[in-house]
């Protein structure tokens, strides 16, 4: 009876390790089970990504009351630019109707409109009715540096827009060619002179 007495607590010892082992065991599985739900459910249930890009910057837009001609710091954009972009590319692409398509357009003629490097204050053409015959070279020395610096970004947008509309085929807008027409001859004028 000795030899039993002195292998209770062994078997006792052993009976409650893998109980408590089977226990730890199915704890793990139950969590486990869990978080693979978690993860097999979408994130984000709604619009698509691409949908909430465009649905953010065309509200930012709008509340900045932007102008046309005016450039803008990409800063200032509510997500990185490039991001937008792939957002209005992938609409444009998924786009059904015509209306779709001319929205994309107008939002890639808006994203153009922010620039790296541009500062807080948005860039403004100077140039009014009156001086709107005086030549825009660079190196004229009646141009001020913040209008010579509004003409490079303007160009940098022009030939972005350009990029951009060629790569979706769609075709480039008179008004924009006729923009670069105007600053290409004015820049030719003052070569001449």
């Amino acid at each position: 009876m000795t030899a039993f007495e002195d292998t209770t607590p062994f078997v006792l010892a052993l009976l409650i390790t893998f109980s408590a082992l089977v226990c730890i065991s199915m704890w793990n599985n139950f969590n486990s089970v869990r978080v693979e739900k978690e993860v097999l459910k979408p994130k984000t249930e709604g619009p698509s990504r691409t949908r909430e890009l465009l649905i953010r910057f065309t509200k930012f837009y709008n509340d900045l009351d932007a102008h046309n001609n005016y450039l803008y710091d990409t800063q200032l954009l509510p997500d990185p630019k490039q991001h937008i972009i792939h957002a209005l590319y992938v609409g444009y692409d998924e786009s059904e109707s015509d209306e779709d398509r001319q929205a994309i357009k107008i939002g890639l003629e808006a994203i153009v409109q922010f620039q790296d490097l541009i500062g807080d204050e948005p860039l403004k053409p100077e140039i009014d009715e009156g001086t709107e015959d005086q030549s825009t070279n660079l190196e004229n020395l009646d141009i001020s540096d913040e209008q010579k610096k509004y003409i490079d970004f303007n160009n940098k947008r022009i030939k972005e827009l350009e990029t951009h509309f060629s790569h979706l085929k769609i075709e480039v807008n008179d008004d924009i060619i006729s923009e670069k027409e105007d600053i290409s001859t004015s820049e030719k004028r003052n070569i001449s002179e």
